[in-house]
């Protein structure tokens, strides 16, 4: 997850850089799709990972409760 985490970043950062919209499109699009992977992973983790699941829980309830 980390490196998907750092791909996503990387692509956003250089679209931000980009002076053609084209590429720039491009690039963001990269990163979506990156941010897709993220998604996959953690799905995965919280269908298999009990503490997972805990924490991302307990975590939500905290954030939702403020």
């Amino acid at each position: 997850m980390i490196a998907e985490l750092d791909a996503i970043n990387v692509y956003e950062q250089m679209a931000n850089l980009a002076k053609n919209e084209e590429i720039r499109k491009v690039l963001l699009d990269i990163a979506r799709k990156e941010k897709i992977h993220v998604a996959m992973f953690e799905t995965v983790l919280l269908q298999t990972d009990r503490e997972f699941l805990k924490i991302y829980s307990d975590y939500a309830l905290a954030r939702s409760r403020k």
